[in-house]
């Protein structure tokens, strides 16, 4: 029987990070419609460049998980003081990480797209944007580093409330740069670029100010800033994040060659999957909140050395993910129609081939929605993150992606089939995850090792 008590907790931690994430999720999407007019090159620059941007995003996101789960557990362990020097370690640690990539990405931007696209147009737009936005990558990872650490002592509203904010800044001022007026210059798809960059610092800004005059929890103090220099602290910290780090990176890498499999199958399917991918990934963010409430309960529970609830919880949430997720599919796929009235501009080829992939991605969402929950809600919770490192490199780089390069090079298949193919990942995964949520070896309380 259901305890109404653990449902309304889980959804009091879940809907805010759904909704934020969505809401993260539908901006990517937006940025790709507003520039949809600008025909195909525009959307398949956009979409190419936020994934290039994503794979880095995704290991600074590795950085930031970290924090969430030491969080959750030091939380649950009562030691709170904690919380705020391994805050303070993250910012440091993804500063470092982030100074060569950003120096890179002037001289190496174009080179990265010519992989993807061979359209000079594409990869013309996709560097100028990548050269503007990148470097806001040192403004989100200290936001998602405080949301993190936020979520993990159950403090959901307030990263919510601020990342609102900051999409609404810069949705109009992506209407404002991208078609010009008030004395600016219509500036394209680099009028996108810098409405994400400025809004972006001034998400931060507001985030630290907010943060300093609430006093919260997180917020690193002079004590917690002088114990930077404690290597004891600095040796748990990496040997937890390392694993994450690498995980979310070849994951996210992973995706980006898929990417580079569709971009050279032609510029129209890049700017399909890149128009499909946001659609996908609303659907994946409606469950994000789910797999971190997951993570959240999951991490406290094993804060306190109560394996059983741990263990508990981490079955319901794997059981309703998949079953929630194929009705929303389906009554996403029902009101199809609506779903593409946005995408209207773009050439009605590039329409037909993106309804012929819509069902299919929708509905392979379920199992994504399943590894996500077991990987980032069950096993990392519980510092499993080196198995999760593996599953991840098997189930894409030694299964999915060299079928689906034959898929597309070798058999020359349609991009349905190709997509097909490239789902072999998730199937693989799946079995792994599995098998290693019921070894329970996940089971451990990090706050005392």
């Amino acid at each position: 029987m259901l305890d109404i008590n653990f449902i309304k907790k889980i959804g009091k931690i879940a809907w805010p990070i759904s909704l934020q994430s969505i809401l993260v999720t539908l901006l990517g999407m937006i940025d790709i419609v507003m520039v949809s007019h600008l025909g195909d090159s525009a959307v398949a620059s956009v979409g190419i460049s936020n994934r290039i941007f994503f794979v880095i995003l995704i290991i600074m996101t590795g950085i930031a998980s970290g924090v969430g789960v030491l969080s959750a557990q030091y939380y649950g362990a009562a030691q709170v003081e904690k919380i705020k020097s391994i805050v303070a370690m993250a910012i440091v640690f993804s500063s470092i990480v982030l100074i060569p990539i950003v120096a890179l990405n002037y001289y190496f931007a174009a080179d990265i797209i010519t992989l993807a696209s061979s359209d000079n147009v594409v990869v013309g737009l996709g560097e100028s944007y990548l050269w503007v936005t990148v470097p806001s990558l040192f403004f989100i990872a200290v936001i998602i580093i405080f949301e993190n650490a936020l979520r993990g002592t159950g403090q959901v509203k307030l990263p919510l409330f601020l990342s609102m904010l900051a999409i609404g800044i810069n949705i109009i001022l992506n209407y404002w740069l991208i078609n010009g007026g008030l004395g600016v210059e219509a500036m394209g798809v680099e009028g996108a670029a810098w409405a994400t960059t400025i809004s972006r610092f001034i998400h931060l800004l507001i985030m630290l100010v907010s943060l300093r005059k609430s006093a919260q929890l997180v917020f690193p103090s002079l004590i917690s800033s002088l114990q930077l220099n404690d290597r004891k602290r600095w040796g748990k910290f990496i040997r937890l994040i390392w694993p994450m780090m690498i995980s979310f990176g070849v994951w996210s890498l992973g995706t980006f060659v898929y990417q580079l499999i569709y971009g050279r199958m032609g510029t129209q399917e890049l700017a399909v999957m890149s128009m499909l991918m946001p659609i996908e990934g609303v659907l994946i963010s409606f469950f994000f909140g789910f797999s971190s409430a997951c993570s959240i309960l999951v991490g406290q529970n094993l804060g306190k050395s109560d394996f059983n609830a741990a263990w508990g919880t981490a079955k319901f949430f794997s059981t309703i993910g998949p079953i929630v997720t194929l009705v929303l599919a389906t009554i996403l796929y029902l009101l199809k129609d609506v779903v593409f009235l946005p995408f209207q501009l773009i050439s009605e080829s590039a329409l037909l081939l993106a309804e012929d992939v819509f069902l299919l991605i929708i509905f392979g969402t379920c199992i994504k929605v399943l590894n996500m929950t077991i990987s980032m809600g069950v096993l990392r919770a519980g510092g499993d993150n080196k198995y999760c490192l593996l599953i991840d490199t098997v189930g894409m780089w030694v299964v999915s992606i060299p079928l689906t390069f034959l898929a597309a090079f070798y058999f020359q298949w349609p991009l349905f089939w190709v997509v097909v193919t490239a789902y072999s990942e998730e199937f693989c995964k799946a079995l792994m995850f599995i098998l290693r949520m019921k070894n329970k070896t996940w089971l451990r309380n990090l706050t005392t090792e």
